[in-house]
């Protein structure tokens, strides 16, 4: 089969376009011809040696968490599932299995979920990691409803997710981001939006309920000024003071940091259907699969609007 794959450990340059044996499914999987997979920041990093020493293993073989397709086969013991029935979900890339950015994937069956009715390959590929991340993260935020929401990165993968998803919760949002993509921002409802390279939106002044930082760059210390009192910050890149506050939890009360982690329970699941059903957006742009290189150097200049996507013929 045809795949963008790691040959070994470091940049761009251990990454290529060929062929790889076809997968297999085992017990418990179901064996998928992809349709589209997405591309997201945990792939360049376990491409760059994160968890080496289980990512390391089984070389080559692609990346790629997020996958939509159709069933072409199932592995003994998996259920639910039949040939032709059209799929999206995630493969556990972080604890070494080969990713989607290929033509076929083998995915655990209880990883895997129907593709909701009237939905593309495309928001299918492009919705799990970003908006299950987006929305575990806003729910430890507790009642966002009257509240005001500032979402970091409001126009990547993650943040414009958040941004939609916080103001479907009743918050007033406001969106910080590039001048270029302002335009989008207020499309998605942003209550207000803010040039990151005009205002510094930790500088005291203004203050946050919630300071979801989608860039996950900020840090609590940075943020912490610009909380309200019982403000929460929210980040999907926890530093060490991040961390440490986030293990405390509200032992001494005041400002509290909660980590944005993906959580994919089946009622999850069922919560994006029913955001997306009134009204959220996935913003996508697509790349075929044998431009993969092109869609990695793009991600990884930081630049991109929304979720960039693969795309097998």
């Amino acid at each position: 089969m045809k795949a963008f794959y790691i040959t070994g450990i470091g940049g761009p340059e251990v990454m290529t376009y060929g062929d790889l044996p076809e997968p297999k499914p085992g017990r418990g999987d179901v064996l998928v011809d992809v349709k589209a997979s997405s591309i997201n920041p945990v792939d360049w990093k376990l491409r760059s040696g994160m968890m080496r020493f289980l990512t390391g293993r089984g070389l080559p073989k692609p990346l790629g968490a997020d996958f939509s397709g159709v069933v072409r086969t199932t592995g003994p013991g998996a259920s639910g599932f039949a040939p032709g029935d059209r799929v999206f979900g995630v493969v556990l890339t972080m604890l070494g299995k080969p990713g989607a950015h290929a033509e076929r994937v083998v995915a655990r069956a209880k990883d895997t979920h129907k593709l909701p009715d009237g939905w593309t390959f495309e928001q299918g590929a492009a919705l799990p990691v970003a908006a299950l991340t987006a929305l575990a993260g806003l729910r430890k935020c507790g009642d966002l409803a009257g509240k005001t929401v500032l979402v970091n990165g409001a126009t990547g993968g993650v943040g414009h997710l958040a941004l939609q998803i916080a103001k479907a919760k009743g918050a007033r949002v406001i969106a910080v981001c590039s001048a270029r993509n302002a335009a989008l921002a207020q499309s998605l409802g942003a209550d207000e939006v803010l040039d990151y390279g005009k205002v510094d939106v930790t500088a005291p002044g203004r203050t946050w309920d919630v300071f979801f930082d989608a860039f996950g760059q900020v840090g609590f210390s940075r943020a912490a000024p610009a909380l309200a009192a019982n403000g929460v910050y929210a980040t999907t890149l926890p530093g060490p003071d991040a961390m440490l506050r986030s293990a405390l939890g509200g032992i001494f009360g005041g400002k509290q940091v909660v980590l944005a982690n993906m959580r994919d329970k089946r009622e999850d699941y069922a919560e994006l259907e029913r955001l997306i059903q009134g009204g959220v957006k996935v913003v996508v742009e697509t790349f075929p699969l044998e431009r993969a290189a092109e869609a990695f150097a793009e991600c990884e200049g930081g630049k991109v609007r929304g979720k960039v996507v693969l795309t097998v013929p």
